[in-house]
């Protein structure tokens, strides 16, 4: 048993940073696991982009759209669906327009062949062969999403012979390139480009970015599949489902989890500094001047924030605070949301789906790969994209709550808006950019403009004033090669701990990386509760 402290007040055995989805998956973890917690959110209200947040009176949702890539072990280990999350689980799962025809994202492989087929002849072939060999490529890497990753060096050495050149193709090639490689159609090598780069600020040109196409195999790789349903082994993402009620349902769940296990949480409580003594943190010092001590600490924030403002030299070495200080934050970030008095028609839909069903899934604006370099391009060079990518959906039509009776909210992330522009400010940017959006979206959806009643628009500076997340960042830092695989946030610090004894590191700025997958909470509590066993171990054996 992990012994626990009888204090009451400030004193906990671990204190979690940040109440967003990955601090709240730890904290649960914690509690569950016997020791008495805290969470320490700077917001009034809990969960960060994935919590419930109201853009217009009445219009609610959260920043992110999907749990297409939450671990579906959680749901289970955590029994959140004793706390209220259900899923629903469209089908189909995904709309991607396209000039030639709309893909649509059926459940089932074989509609899926037929639509990859039409494309170009062959292609349905060549795209399963080019996702199995990348699965067989994540059984070989000898890396969990579930522990630290070794470095580049080392996954290598170890590699075998026969998936050295895939392995190079994919680590060190460019998207582009291994797209053009497997694939011959457009239409095709922009579905996996939109999975694979998502909200990485760097062109499908550029070396590392075909890493993205990893994720799943190595999700694949590190646990087996829960059963022949699993929606880990669909074809594409956004197949976990939706859940009821919108993204902040799976925050509500998770505090509702924590507190059934004695998680204490405080909402407004913004850590200023991280205390410590002899080279062990202590415990936290809130903004207000409040202390909250502890033998462990956990920062779900962003590792850039952390080091360099909330601890000093002392504390983690001044060589290693102002390496993870420095490390860059592209973001790109923007958010756009609509209220709707009525769904839009939607054009171009193959004769057996309807709008109805169209409006209930994902939908994504991107056809083709040179779509996505010149948007990327476009931000990189200081500028708002001319053609905006866009990852859509219309939560209230599963979860009709989210808006006014006989209303809808649209929800749309955009990719890639720079957080700083070469010209002008976002103060008057933010609408010139919001309504060329609704411009491009109406060549997807004829009538959206006669359904607006409302808009809201959130620019990148306004995402990191709101949500903290620096420079509209949200992965916590690039998602390439080099920042993730056994240096995230920094190569002394990427096993979770950190140099400062009792201190821990977890959320989007660790392995492995952003997204809404729980699993750098989970690796950290993990980290927590086995240092906590060893030092039991090591007590009684010395006794």
């Amino acid at each position: 048993m992990l012994e626990t402290s009888k204090d009451t007040g400030h004193r906990f055995d671990a204190i979690i940073v940040g109440g967003g989805h990955n601090g709240l998956i730890a904290a649960a973890y914690l509690g569950r696991a016997g020791l008495k917690v805290a969470v320490l959110e700077s917001r009034e209200t809990l969960g960060g982009p994935c919590g419930t947040y109201e853009f217009m009176p009445g219009y609610r949702t959260a920043f992110t759209n999907s749990p297409g890539s939450f671990e579906p072990r959680f749901i289970q280990e955590l029994d959140l669906a004793s706390f209220g999350l259900t899923f629903v689980r469209t089908d189909p799962t995904v709309v991607h327009p396209f000039p030639s025809k709309t893909f649509i994202g059926w459940r089932d492989r074989d509609r899926i062949a037929a639509q990859l087929d039409h494309f170009a002849a062959g292609e349905a072939a060549r795209y399963f062969a080019f996702l199995s060999k990348l699965e067989t490529l994540g059984q070989h890497l000898g890396t969990s999403l579930f522990a630290p990753s070794p470095d580049l060096a080392t996954i290598a050495r170890h590699l075998p012979r026969e998936q050295e050149s895939l392995f190079n193709r994919v680590f060190f090639g460019s998207l582009r390139q291994i797209l053009d490689e497997e694939l011959r159609s457009e239409e095709a090598k922009a579905l996996l480009g939109m999975v694979a780069l998502n909200a990485t600020f760097t062109p499908p040109s550029a070396p590392g970015t075909a890493v993205g196409l990893m994720m799943r195999p190595l999700s694949l790789a590190s646990s087996p599949a829960l059963d022949q349903d699993d929606p880990r082994r669909a074809a594409l993402r956004g197949s976990t489902g939706l859940p009821l009620g919108g993204m902040g349902a799976i925050i509500d769940a998770l505090e509702a989890c924590c507190r059934h296990h004695g998680v204490h949480i405080a909402t407004g409580a913004r850590v200023a500094q991280v205390l410590h003594r002899d080279g062990r943190v202590t415990g936290v010092a809130l903004a207000g001047g409040d202390e909250y001590t502890a033998p462990v600490v956990v920062s779900a924030i962003n590792p850039r924030t952390l080091f360099a403002d909330l601890l000093d030299d002392e504390a983690v070495g001044a060589d290693i605070r102002h390496e993870v200080a420095a490390v860059p934050m592209r973001g790109s970030a923007f958010k756009l949301v609509l209220a709707l008095d009525g769904l839009p028609h939607y054009a171009g839909l193959p004769a057996d789906v309807s709008s109805e069903q169209a409006a209930a899934v994902q939908f994504r604006i991107a056809p083709s790969v040179d779509y996505i370099e010149k948007a990327v391009a476009d931000g990189l060079g200081g500028r708002s994209s001319r053609e905006p990518i866009m990852w859509g959906l219309i939560p209230s039509v599963t979860s009709p709550g989210l808006a006014p009776e006989g209303h809808h909210l649209l929800s749309v992330n955009v990719w890639h808006a720079p957080y700083d522009l070469r010209e002008g400010d976002w103060s008057t940017e933010r609408d010139v950019f919001g309504q060329r959006c609704i411009d491009t979206l109406t060549q997807f959806m004829p009538d959206l403009k006669d359904c607006i009643v409302d808009h809201r628009f959130v620019d990148p500076v306004t995402l990191q004033d709101e949500l903290g997340l620096v420079h509209a960042n949200i992965t916590h830092g690039d998602m390439l090669p080099g920042a993730l695989f056994g240096a995230r946030p920094h190569r002394a610090a990427h096993d979770y701990r950190t140099p400062l004894k009792g201190f821990y590191l977890s959320g989007a700025g660790t392995w492995p990386g952003g997204y809404v997958t729980g699993i750098p909470g989970f690796n950290a509590s993990n980290a927590v509760i086995n240092d906590l066993a060893g030092q039991t171990r090591a007590g009684t054996s010395g006794e």
